[in-house]
């Protein structure tokens, strides 16, 4: 049973209703990433490089497959992202065992600008900016703060040292200044060794964008999509929910963990409640439930481990008030076979910190996130070994320095043996914290 806190106080137990949840088997995560926005995957090594220094807001969707390459008079696997281009060199210790191209100086070069004669900074200290003696450029303001809040985790331990940031996007190559985009629409543009910065305030005062510059400079592009037959709604011919909401949808495997809320009773009434099958039977408890002073119960999850294909649905019913509420869904099949156990090290956190970093059920791990906007709103959640994902009902805020409030996660001995990931999600900023966990 999950079981969410904030360290302000809040604590959140997950309702089971007397029902009996089996809980998940223990999967192996698996180390390939693919998307419905491109054909190609990441997968290896790239892969979780790619999701433990920045993953889609840093390097952007993969533009080509991962192949063999001449770099240097040696055969290198090499990658290529929207924003970045990946070389995997084994004869080196980790993380130096993959290194970035540099693609801010490759494509300046391409459109034939030698960024050393670029105009210098005309002082060599100014408030809210870092000046760089190596190039001779002052990197100020939202795009400073972008480079100091990123970086690749040299050190596994949270935030990002200067060398951090410097491994990741490089030094400055130019001032910044109003340059056309790829769009054709002008944006505050300054150019690094490994990354261009874009302040976009079409997105959000002070957005910095990185450029899409393995695109630019010459990685490979996506195919279109292979137009499809359409494909029937496997949702067709489910009723609409009655007094009730139900996540993540009306159809689904056996075996997925559904949320449902209900509403529209009397204020601490007592609640029936029952399953219907698509056979027609029907099963449930003879107890009652208090549904409280609200009259409505939001987020209580259901199991639906061994439901059989078929149209199905939940009903609650008031005792005296006679008011139901029913969410109807369909099981598709079976459960997928479960992988593998969960084997090998935990990942170093991503823009977090937690405590303990293992512990057998019944241990309380505690989790902060860090690099958010100042005051904004922040989502938790947390991945599973089974890769099942499961949202606190609740969100946190980040303080003046963009830290998150603490929140906790008990465990009991419901929970899989294996790695589990515990991801903050800034709601404006879409910044992600990531802390690793095991459950012994």
């Amino acid at each position: 049973m999950l079981r969410f806190g904030k360290i302000v106080g809040f604590v959140f137990v997950a309702l089971m209703l007397g029902l009996a949840a089996t809980p998940p088997a223990p999967a192996m995560a698996q180390n390939k990433r693919c998307f419905a926005e491109v054909p190609d995957c990441i997968e290896g090594r790239f892969a979780e490089y790619w999701q433990q220094n920045g993953g889609l807001p840093v390097f952007g969707f993969p533009i080509s497959a991962a192949r063999l390459e001449n770099v240097g008079g040696a055969q290198v696997l090499v990658q290529t992202f929207e924003r970045n281009r990946f070389e995997l060199r084994p004869e080196n210790a980790r993380p130096y065992d993959v290194l970035l191209g540099r693609l801010g100086d490759e494509r300046l070069k391409q459109l034939g600008r030698n960024w050393q004669a670029e105009p210098k900074a005309p002082i060599n200290s100014q408030a809210g900016c870092q000046f760089f003696a190596e190039t001779g450029h002052l990197v100020c303001d939202a795009i400073l703060r972008f480079w100091q809040s990123n970086g690749l985790n040299l050190d596994g331990r949270g935030g990002f040292t200067a060398s951090e940031s410097l491994a990741l996007f490089g030094l400055p190559l130019t001032e910044a200044k109003l340059e056309t985009g790829s769009d054709g629409k002008q944006y505050l543009t300054q150019w690094f060794e490994r990354a261009r910065f874009e302040l976009h305030p079409e997105v959000g005062p002070n957005s910095v964008l990185l450029g899409l510059l393995g695109r630019e400079t010459g990685g490979s592009q996506p195919a279109p999509p292979t137009p499809q037959p359409p494909v029937a709604d496997p949702c067709a011919g489910v009723p609409d929910a009655v007094n009730a909401r139900i996540r993540p949808g009306k159809c689904f495997n056996a075996g997925t963990r559904i949320a449902v809320d209900v509403f529209g009773f009397r204020a601490n009434e007592q609640v029936g409640f029952w399953f219907n099958t698509p056979e027609g039977q029907i099963f449930g408890t003879v107890q009652t439930y208090n549904v409280g002073p609200t009259g409505a119960v939001n987020d209580l999850p259901l199991p639906t481990d061994g439901f059989t294909p078929g149209i199905w649905s939940f009903v609650m019913e008031g005792t005296s008030s006679g008011n139901k509420a029913i969410a109807y869904f369909r099981i598709l099949g079976d459960a997928p076979a479960p992988l593998p156990p969960v084997s090998g090290d935990v990942p170093a956190p991503v823009s977090a910190t937690i405590s303990p970093s293992q512990g057998p059920a019944g241990t309380v791990f505690e989790a902060q996130g860090f690099g958010f906007k100042p005051g904004e709103n922040i989502g938790v959640y947390v991945t599973e070994p089974s890769q099942s994902v499961f949202g606190a009902p609740f969100q946190v805020k980040a303080d003046g320095s963009g830290l998150s409030e603490f929140v906790t996660l008990s465990t009991d001995g419901s929970f899989p043996k294996g790695v589990y990931a515990f991801t903050f999600e800034g709601v404006s900023s879409k910044h992600r914290a990531v802390a690793y966990f095991r459950v012994q």
